[in-house]
């Protein structure tokens, strides 16, 4: 009996590690000679099954294709930079401007699963095995696992160390193939927990002197009114190359009839927010990103006095016809408060994730039907009756008559 137990244990714990890797989303970067399928979303979550209906369209045209794997990534990584601040896939993002046809879909669930359905052969072989051999490989797919970390060195040289090998196999297959398609993924995601967040109505002193180009830290700007926060760098990009929103931007406002307007700049992008004030509330009304408007909607606002919160914001233009957008822009940990006296501190914050989010719906709902359940039972219960008349025992007994 306890060998049953045991092995019932073993089956739930393969079951749910296995549920847990097929519900992770993963960032895919992709690129290739051939132009990208047009009706692929640029922000939204992607299923499986979704992309998997991608890549055989992408097939139709026979392309040769690369497969490289990290063990784990996230869209954080994307932006991140070395001791330099130098980005670490430099060469990654100069692609676009070579010719090659670029995509970047930040959420994929599953993308290896998915790759690995497309009914094509298959090789799966280390980044150490293909630097050193000469020969192209000749199948269809080939997934190229980077398991070279290295014990003494930095997570963003690793990075930078693969994507200059990326690269270079890439541009070698080229001499040898015309139509190629390349996507660069993981096995897991590398999320970061923003432990410096502010969450549900806490206050933060917000003091950080760091001027490092470490993509995990705290990010802070503050102008005259206005403090704005970030968990940790985000991303922008405008259809050339994705830019880190970090230290190295600068952010300056100037008011005017009860509007502030916020610019926040470095060298490469300028991100302007338009806020207003009405009725002893703040909101957010535009975001600009090098003159593409991205939709805010009428959801960024809390009373003067208090400030706003959310866990990720991601902004991103109106999509065409084909589901392309010009310009996205994500800010982790994001929160904001404007018409201040003080910048030193935040104002109690008013949460992007109301009161009925997706946990309390799913207790709700659960609830729901446990308390159907029960009351269904008791009311059958309850219409049980119990016989009310009974054999005497010391009458006659009945005799039935059976006639042959």
């Amino acid at each position: 009996m306890a060998y049953h137990n045991y092995f019932l244990i073993f089956l739930i714990a393969v079951f749910n590690s296995n549920l847990a890797q097929c519900a992770e989303f993963l960032p895919v970067f992709m690129w290739g000679t051939s132009k990208m399928p047009e009706h692929v979303p640029a922000l939204h979550k992607i299923s499986q099954d979704s992309f998997k209906d991608t890549l055989l369209e992408y097939l139709k045209r026979d392309p040769y294709i690369l497969v490289f794997t990290e063990k784990n990534l996230s869209p954080e990584d994307f932006v991140q930079s070395d001791q330099n601040g130098v980005p670490v896939f430099t060469n990654i993002q100069q692609l676009k401007n070579e010719g090659n046809h670029v995509r970047y879909l930040p959420s994929v669930q599953n993308p290896l699963g998915a790759i690995k359905q497309v009914n094509k052969p298959i090789t799966q072989i280390s980044i150490s095995s293909i630097l050193s051999s000469t020969n192209v490989p000749k199948d269809n797919i080939w997934i190229i696992d980077l398991d070279d970390a290295k014990d003494d060195e930095s997570r963003s040289h690793m990075l930078k160390r693969h994507d200059f090998d990326i690269v270079a196999i890439y541009k070698g297959v080229l001499k040898h193939h015309d139509n190629v398609l390349v996507l660069y993924t993981a096995n897991h995601t590398a999320w970061v927990a923003p432990d410096d967040v502010t969450h549900g109505r806490s206050r933060n002193l917000l003091e950080s002197d760091d001027t490092s180009a470490d993509s995990t830290s705290p990010v802070v700007f503050n102008t005259t009114d206005t403090l704005l926060y970030l968990s940790y760098d985000g991303a922008v990009w405008t259809g050339e190359q994705i830019v880190n929103v970090s230290k190295a931007f600068k952010l300056t406002g100037a008011s005017n009839d009860g509007n502030v307007s916020l610019k926040l700049t470095n060298d490469k992008v300028t991100i302007e927010i338009l806020v207003t004030q009405k009725q002893g509330y703040w909101y957010v009304n535009n975001i600009t990103v090098d003159g593409h408007n991205l939709v805010v909607g009428a959801n960024i606002y809390a009373p003067v006095g208090f400030s706003y919160h959310c866990t990720t914001s991601n902004f991103t233009t109106k999509p065409d016809t084909a589901g392309k957008v010009d310009a996205f822009l994500t800010l982790p940990g994001f929160q904001i408060q404007t018409f201040m006296n003080n910048t030193e501190s935040f104002g109690d914050a008013y949460d992007c994730v109301g009161f009925t989010s997706i946990p309390i719906w799913s207790g709700l709902f659960v609830t729901a039907i446990l308390l159907f359940i029960i009351t269904f039972g008791l009311t059958m219960m309850m219409d049980i009756k119990t016989m009310d008349r009974f054999d005497d025992p010391k009458g006659k007994t009945i005799t039935v008559t059976a006639s042959e």
